[in-house]
């Protein structure tokens, strides 16, 4: 019993030791490869990288996977070592990308702008008022005519409703009971969009006056609707009551 006890230790212990080193060797394995391949593909190495970081995420967060790498904990340090490599391709490609650029940006401005443009819309822009001028003034206008239209095309009068309900709120601010304030669900003739975001609504309340007693009053203004916040601002308000 005791010689199969010792002969069980003899074995268990060198186990233990080589183990975790051959893990160690996996990973620096892995790591090798990672960088080798970095070396002579960026982006290939950044996808492969990512790829294999969803895998070992998947593998310990559930615990399934490749039976090699099953092992949380050994998951969880290749899932390390891949995030890495992730990161730093990332980062290399946006250094290369970069660097890429400034020396276009010197040799081929025409070039760097349509290679921008892919890349960045809103830097592209900035860009093109310092390198060609001409083009920037052209992209501008087309850039507000196209705002312009967009603004236009959702200021609809199917918004005509919410404007006569959006407009209440000043209207009660006017009153001596804002809160007994009541409005008809319909507004009154008169209502209409009158163009480029501007309503005019036409409408009645009830409300208690400073007696107490139940008033019947009107209301006259105009609102104002912003797409680009999609807010409403009262430009004009006569209350009447």
């Amino acid at each position: 019993m005791i010689g199969n006890d010792l002969k069980t230790g003899e074995t268990s212990a060198p186990g233990a030791f080589v183990s975790p080193l051959i893990v160690i060797l996996e990973l620096y394995a892995f790591g090798f490869a990672l960088r080798i391949l970095q070396q002579s593909d960026l982006n290939a190495q950044t996808i492969v990288a990512m790829l294999l970081f969803c895998v070992f995420a998947f593998t310990l967060i559930t615990g399934k996977g490749f039976p090699h790498f099953r092992q949380r904990g050994k998951a969880m340090l290749f899932l390390f070592v891949a995030g890495y490599f992730s990161l730093q391709g990332a980062n290399l490609s946006g250094e290369q990308r970069e660097a890429r650029l400034a020396e276009l940006r010197k040799s081929d401005p025409a070039a760097y702008l349509v290679e921008l443009r892919n890349v960045d819309e809103d830097r592209w822009f900035v860009e093109l008022r310092q390198l060609d001028p001409e083009a920037h003034a052209k992209e501008a206008a087309s850039r507000a005519t196209q705002s312009h239209a967009d603004r236009l095309a959702a200021c609809t009068d199917e918004k005509i409703g919410l404007a006569y309900v959006m407009i209440q709120e000043d209207v009660r601010r006017s009153l001596r009971a804002p809160s007994t304030a009541e409005f008809p669900g319909r507004f009154d003739a008169g209502t209409r969009n009158m163009g480029n975001c501007v309503y005019k609504v036409i409408g009645q309340y009830d409300a208690q006056n400073g007696f107490g007693a139940m008033i019947r009053g009107t209301f006259t203004g105009t609102t104002e609707y912003s797409p680009e916040r999609g807010s409403w601002r009262t430009l004009m308000l006569d209350v009447q009551g």
